[in-house]
This record gives C-alpha cells, sequence and structure tokens, in this order.
C-alpha cells in the first residue's frame, strides 16, 4: 500500500505568501529617499586675534547635505565666512566656494563620492593665527 505525503495547508501557505508580496509590491506607496546629512568628523579649529587684540579660540563642525531630489547637488553649511575646498573624486571635478548664505550654500559637485576641506581666511579686523581645516566625505546622488 502506497500512502500519500500532503502537507496539510500548503496552498493556503502559498497563497498566503503571493497575496501579502502583491499588496506590499503594488499597494504601498513608492519609497522616497529623504535627505543624507553628513557631518564633517574633523571641525574646523583656529586660534585668531580679534579687533580688541585679544586671542580667541574655537571650532566648529560643517555639514553637507544631499538630496536625491536634487542629484548632483550638495547644500553646505551653516557657517558662513569659510572656504570649502572640494572635488568629486568619481568625476575629477573640484572647486572652491565661499560660503556667504546663513541658511547654507548649494555646490554644483556632481553626482558620487566628493571630499572637501574647510578654512578659514583672514577677515576685515581678524587675523587667524592657527588653523585646523575641516575634512569630511560624503556621497551625493
Amino acid at each position: 500500500m502506497r500512502t500519500h505525503h500532503r502537507l496539510p495547508g500548503t496552498s493556503l501557505v502559498v497563497g498566503s505568501a503571493i497575496g501579502v508580496a502583491a499588496v506590499l509590491l503594488f499597494g504601498a506607496p513608492p519609497a522616497t529617499a529623504a535627505p543624507t546629512e553628513t557631518v564633517f568628523p574633523i571641525p574646523v579649529a583656529g586660534i585668531g586675534v580679534g579687533v580688541t587684540g585679544l586671542p580667541n579660540a574655537g571650532h566648529f563642525y560643517m555639514t553637507a547635505t544631499a538630496d536625491p531630489d536634487t542629484p548632483g547637488v550638495t547644500r553646505v553649511g551653516p557657517y558662513t565666512g569659510v572656504f570649502v575646498h572640494w572635488r568629486n573624486i568619481s568625476t575629477g571635478e573640484g572647486g572652491s566656494t565661499y560660503l556667504d548664505n546663513p541658511g547654507g550654500t548649494q555646490i554644483r559637485t556632481g553626482s558620487g563620492m566628493v571630499v572637501a576641506a574647510v578654512t578659514v581666511p583672514d577677515q576685515a579686523g581678524t587675523r587667524v593665527l592657527a588653523l585646523v581645516p575641516g575634512a569630511g566625505a560624503w556621497s551625493v546622488p
């Protein structure tokens, strides 16, 4: 006598899996990527002499934001009065941008992996004595 082995409910499990997959693929809203914000791991740090002649010291971290809705563009900020020297190592493009917008400055870096250094120039009435440039890297869609 020959016995048939059949898993009870196999067709129910397979049917349920197909149904769940269809809902996930066709019933879910389309996924959108959120902008990615990268804080430069190396801060800008320096010692300067202001208009009073007294030394002061400080440091700050720059941020680069890449948004998939604007491919090839990076918003850098929030600080102003600094230069961002960047290079897209995927394409070879590069440049320097002076940041003068408190809301952040957009740089057309192109898509790919971007590296940057941030420097502080001497400004009216201020002399920078020692400076460690900030640096970071991020991916631009």
